[in-house]
């Protein structure tokens, strides 16, 4: 090969220039073969329909015989995703391990069937296409016909992808609008797999489940007798009681919800949650921002209208108490927890543990303290305080004939509150049935369906119950 030597213009013998071309090296195909690509491909379905899983299993098996089927191509997986959204990437677990993968050095290129199943949020589709661009991998979408490696690829694709966005965020609109029209016919849209207690009847209704309906009434009766969620929920799984999935599961937080569901009373309050944004689908209580629509009488009830009423007072009745004596909860195991207060101080009166062997007791907090010096004696024991107490429930059946028909009346009264006659009913039953027993103390039941609190003083007590009686005893 000659050399091509260039002269100035006007200097015929001064060189300047050598230039030497090198001509091209065919590759030899029998000496050196081509390395396959390693292919994989990702398939997406965003519903759980069985039309659309039909569709998912036709996506993978697609994709498998088209890979196989090209001879320069070596399959290196089929990821997949079905029933999941695609506006986000957070819980598509098919396409993070694709991407996994691919910056494991484990793929040398990428096939899916549209922008829309890759990503239908424009953000997404940028950052992880261009990723994978930057570590040499090219991204195939055959509806559109765009491989992201070639020139006008990064235009149209950054084009198309937000229309792919614009009709994500379209068939959302489309879809809240649907539902807000069904909530303004109060037509419930309940999903009913975590919702305990009912069923959809073919109808589209709620069907009280016999079973758990039954659970559902047991928790609010509990509760009204002076039960706590914690220990509503111990009861529950002492008795393997299984929770909506089955499973025996129960915690405080999940009564403490159950109690305050509306559905239990036959009433539905539609609209309680939105979606803040369709691309990260993140769902937050709707406190004001949406109208909300309550439908009432929606469904068939699982509790009285009157008792379901009742727990929501009862409820703002022990967070008031709390709040007022600065105590984290009423409700505990031992009956009399936070409910006796000394008379000189006003605070609590605690349980002690002398030496091994000797009885508990219960002293003033402030004393233990050295806090509360306006009393000579701080310390009671469990026998005085239940001695109290039962001396107290006798004065009140000593007293039957004026106030059973004063109870009786707040029954029937129009201006009583719902939990004002449920303790009105629990009163009357508890005298119906009050017996003198030789123990003269009263059963720890007995103490958390009637005791709102005592006052502890030097051998006088003055009890408080929970329908508003008062009455003082000496021990």
């Amino acid at each position: 090969m000659q050399p091509i030597v260039a002269f100035k213009r006007g200097h015929p013998m001064e060189k300047e220039k050598v230039v030497q071309v090198i001509p091209a090296r065919k590759a030899d195909d029998d000496v050196e073969q081509k390395e396959k690509l390693r292919v994989a491909a990702y398939c997406r379905v965003s519903t759980e329909q069985e039309k659309q899983l039909g569709s998912f299993e036709n996506q993978v098996e697609y994709y498998t015989r088209l890979i196989e089927e090209e001879a320069d191509w070596k399959l290196a997986g089929i990821y997949a995703d079905e029933g999941i959204s695609g506006t986000g990437t957070r819980k598509r677990k098919g396409f993070q391990r694709l991407m996994d993968d691919c910056e494991a050095g484990k793929i040398d290129f990428v096939i899916t069937k549209s922008i829309s199943r890759f990503a239908r949020n424009t953000a997404d589709c940028l950052v992880y296409a261009r990723r994978l661009k930057d570590l040499g991998i090219p991204i195939l979408f055959q509806k559109e016909s765009i491989n992201t490696m070639e020139a006008s690829g990064e235009l149209m694709f950054t084009i198309l992808s937000c229309f792919a966005q614009e009709e994500s965020r379209s068939i959302s609109e489309n879809t809240k609008w649907g539902i807000r029209s069904k909530f303004q016919q109060g037509i419930p849209h309940v999903n009913t797999l975590r919702l305990y207690g009912f069923d959809k009847g073919s109808d589209g209704q709620l069907r009280v489940h016999p079973e758990q309906g039954a659970v559902v009434a047991r928790i609010f009766r509990e509760y009204l007798e002076g039960y706590g969620t914690a220990d509503i929920a111990r009861h529950l799984r002492q008795e393997e009681v299984p929770g909506t999935t089955g499973v025996c599961c129960w915690s405080s937080n999940t009564v403490r919800r159950m109690l305050q569901n509306e559905k239990y009373k036959g009433d539905l309050l539609l609209q309680k949650y939105y979606t803040v944004s369709f691309l990260t689908g993140e769902c937050v209580r709707n406190e004001g921002a949406l109208d909300q629509y309550l439908v009432t009488d929606a469904h068939e009830s699982i509790v009285p209208r009157l008792e379901w009423e009742a727990v929501q007072e009862e409820t703002r009745r022990r967070r008031a108490y709390c709040r007022a004596f600065h105590i984290q909860k009423l409700e505990a195991e031992d009956p009399l927890f936070n409910k006796i207060h000394c008379r000189a101080c006003g605070s609590m009166v605690v349980r002690g543990y002398g030496k091994k062997g000797r009885a508990p007791f219960r002293r003033c907090r402030a004393s233990c303290r050295k806090h509360c010096g306006t009393m000579t004696r701080t310390v009671f024991t469990e026998d005085e305080l239940h001695l109290s107490m039962w001396t107290a429930g006798q004065r009140l059946w000593e007293q039957r004939a004026e106030r059973l028909p004063k109870w009786r009346a707040r029954l029937k009264s129009p201006e009583a509150s719902p939990l004002e006659k449920v303790r009105a009913q629990q009163m009357i039953d508890w005298m119906e049935h009050w017996t003198d027993t030789e123990e003269k103390r009263l059963t720890d039941e007995q103490i958390r369906r009637t005791l709102r609190y005592m006052i502890a003083g030097e051998g006088e007590f003055i009890v408080y119950f929970l329908d508003g009686s008062e009455v003082k005893v000496s021990v």
